[in-house]
């Protein structure tokens, strides 16, 4: 019975921290003393995020900010336990629309956390060493490198600033990849249509060869000079071999 008891008092205490206006403090434990809880609690995730999503935190105004947090803070159940995953947690918040009033506030909030996410992803990433050696890029199966990602978003993410704001969906999407390089220094290079496509083609690829994934891409285009594709992507991919974007398969 006492142990049933206790968890109780367990279970309304957390439903406290994470929402008193919904939850009441437990019997026998002093309002102010779980407060205090409630706030090192709240301020360690709220600190947490602004690390790691400093621009969004910059672009929206305080009450914006503290409101998306607190709903994260009191409504969001984690599939994970790593304090590490607190970002992509924030992430799946945020694209299963619980941030209705500040989405129609600031559109581009989405994408712009997902950038900014992405740098984590990749800043953590496994770099696998690789087993085989670059011998004919063009007649060779290469794949995009653990610690590179082809991104595309409907705003200019990586030109947001409290200064730069963008009021409409440009007409053209802007595409980024980010990977980390030699020196683990993690770099965002903006791309176009044609390179994110190839960048796409070679995720996960383990068997086809370069020219093959060219000609795709180049069918896929609809191109009516398939060559100006195919030359333009071997140029291209010697430039991310070298900064370590592809890797042999």
């Amino acid at each position: 019975m006492a142990k049933s008891n206790f968890i109780q008092t367990q279970h309304e205490f957390t439903q406290y921290i994470r929402n008193p206006d919904t939850a009441p403090a437990p019997k026998g434990i002093e309002k102010r003393r779980a407060d205090i809880y409630r706030e090192l609690f709240y301020n360690n995730i709220e600190g947490f995020l602004a690390d790691n999503f400093p621009v969004l935190k910059k672009v929206m105004s305080d009450e914006n900010w503290h409101k998306m947090i607190n709903g994260f803070f009191a409504q969001h159940s984690s599939s994970s336990p790593y304090f590490s995953d607190i970002p992509e947690e924030f992430i799946a918040y945020l694209q299963a629309g619980n941030c209705t009033a500040q989405q129609d506030e600031y559109p581009f909030l989405i994408e712009l956390a997902h950038y900014e996410w992405a740098e984590l992803v990749v800043t953590i990433a496994d770099d696998t060493p690789q087993t085989e050696t670059m011998t004919d890029a063009e007649n060779q199966a290469l794949t995009l490198s653990n610690t590179a990602w082809p991104l595309a978003y409907q705003y200019p993410v990586h030109q947001i600033s409290p200064t730069a704001i963008p009021s409409t969906v440009p007409e053209n999407p802007s595409y980024i990849v980010v990977y980390r390089n030699t020196d683990d220094d993690v770099v965002f290079l903006e791309t176009n249509p044609s390179t994110h496509g190839l960048l796409e083609l070679m995720s996960n690829n383990t068997q086809q060869t370069t020219v093959n994934l060219l000609t795709k891409l180049a069918a896929d285009m609809k191109h009516p000079n398939p060559s100006v594709i195919i030359e333009g992507g071997l140029s291209i991919l010697k430039d991310f071999i070298h900064r370590g974007i592809i890797v042999p398969a």
